[in-house]
C-alpha cells in the first residue's frame, strides 16, 4: 500500500481528533520518529488495517465510520491535492475523477513497487447525466472507505454526492455496486478552486511534468544530476533546473504511476536515486491526453481479486508483540517526509 495512504491517515486522525489522540495512537502502535510513515514509500496492508483497529479502540468509533471519514479526507486534503496535482489538475468534476481513478489505479499496478490499488468497473446511466454505477471488487473489502472517497470527490469540486450501495461483498455479493449521482452545491465552490496566480503555477508544474516524461528513459533510469545536465543541454528555462522544482515534478509523476524510481530499494539515497518512465498503454489519459470515456469495464480488463480479504478488529492487547507494533518495524527509511 502506498505510503501516501499512511501519511494522510495520521493527518486525518490528528485533524479529526486532536494531537493528543494522535500521540496516543502513535504510542499504541509503537511508532517513533524513525519509523513514522513516509509518503514515497510502500508498506504492508496489515500495518494500516491494524492501525485502524487501534484508532477505533482509542476513539470509540466504529471502524466503518473511521474508514468513511478517512476516504473523504484522503480525496479532499491538501497533501493529496499537491502530490497528485499532475493528475488532479486535468480534472474538473467529481464524475471525471471517479472515471479517472480506474486508469490511475491500473497505472500504479504497472510500477515495480508491488502496489495493488483496487480496480473499478463502471456502467453509465446516461451519457449526458452525472450518474453512474461504480463496481468495486477488492480483497480488502474497504467499501466504506470508497463511499467516503466518493463524497470527498464531490467536496473537492463543489458538488454533492448521492450514493446508494446496492450490493456489498461483505454481505455475500460478488462485487459492491454503488449508484452515484452528483449535483452542484448552491455556492458551487469546492476546495479545488484556484486563483489566477495559483493556476499559473499549476500550469508551470504541468509543463515541467510533460517535459520530464519526454526526457526520461524507458529503463535503467537517470539521476537528478543527470536530468539537470540533459535539461541544460536542451536549454530549457532556468526555473525548471532548480533541484527542488525537479524533485517536486518527479514526485508528482511518481504518485500517479507515470514514472518509477529506486526509492524503495534498500541501498537507495537521494543522490544516487534513478528515475525512468513506467510502462503505459497507448494514449493513456494520465500522460496528458484525453480523459477516459465512460464505459463498462470489459471482463478481460476486470480481473477478480481473489486474495484473502482482511477483517479489521480493534486490538485489545497493544503489547510489544502486537500486529501494529510488528508491522511498524517493516517500514523503510527515507529522506522525504511531508510536514
Amino acid at each position: 500500500m502506498h505510503g501516501l495512504v499512511f501519511v494522510t491517515w495520521e493527518r486525518f486522525l490528528g485533524e479529526k481528533f486532536g494531537s493528543s489522540l494522535l500521540a496516543s495512537y502513535r504510542n499504541a502502535i509503537g511508532e517513533t520518529a524513525a519509523t513514522a510513515p513516509l509518503a514515497n514509500r510502500v508498506y504492508e496492508d496489515q500495518m494500516l488495517l491494524a492501525g485502524v483497529g487501534v484508532a477505533s479502540q482509542l476513539t470509540r468509533q466504529p471502524v466503518d465510520t473511521l474508514l468513511r471519514g478517512y476516504g473523504h479526507y484522503f480525496i479532499s486534503n491538501a497533501i493529496t491535492g499537491h502530490l497528485c496535482s499532475y493528475l488532479l489538475s486535468q480534472i474538473h468534476t467529481a464524475k471525471d475523477l471517479l472515471l479517472t481513478m480506474r486508469a490511475a489505479h491500473a497505472q500504479l499496478r504497472r510500477t515495480p513497487d508491488a502496489l495493488k490499488p483496487p480496480l473499478f468497473g463502471y456502467e453509465m446511466v446516461s451519457s449526458t447525466s452525472d450518474e453512474l454505477i461504480l463496481i468495486y471488487d477488492s480483497y480488502r473489502r474497504l467499501c466504506p472507505l470508497l463511499m467516503g472517497a466518493i463524497e470527498g470527490a464531490a467536496a473537492r469540486y463543489g458538488e454533492q454526492a448521492h450514493v446508494i450501495e446496492r450490493t456489498c461483498m461483505r454481505h455475500g455479493a460478488a462485487t459492491c455496486r454503488f449508484e452515484v449521482r452528483f449535483t452542484p452545491l448552491t455556492n458551487g465552490k469546492g476546495n479545488d478552486q484556484l486563483d489566477t496566480r495559483q493556476q499559473e503555477r499549476q500550469q508551470m508544474k504541468r509543463e515541467l511534468g510533460d517535459l520530464l516524461l519526454q526526457i526520461l528513459p524507458d529503463r535503467d533510469g537517470v539521476t537528478l544530476a543527470d536530468l539537470q545536465r540533459i535539461l541544460q543541454q536542451r536549454r530549457v528555462p532556468q526555473q525548471y533546473l532548480r533541484p527542488y522544482r525537479l524533485l517536486e515534478g518527479l514526485q508528482q509523476l511518481q504518485y500517479v504511476g507515470l514514472i518509477s524510481s529506486t526509492v524503495n530499494q534498500p541501498s537507495d539515497d537521494l543522490i544516487h536515486r534513478r528515475y525512468w518512465k513506467a510502462p503505459t498503454v497507448n494514449d493513456h489519459p494520465l500522460a496528458g491526453r484525453n480523459m477516459p470515456q465512460a464505459e463498462r469495464l470489459p471482463p478481460t480488463e476486470y480481473p477478480r481479486q481473489t486474495e484473502p480479504h482482511y477483517v479489521i478488529r480493534p486490538l485489545l492487547n497493544l503489547s510489544q508483540n502486537s500486529p501494529a507494533r510488528e508491522g511498524r518495524n517493516q517500514a523503510y527509511a527515507t529522506d522525504y517526509r511531508p510536514e
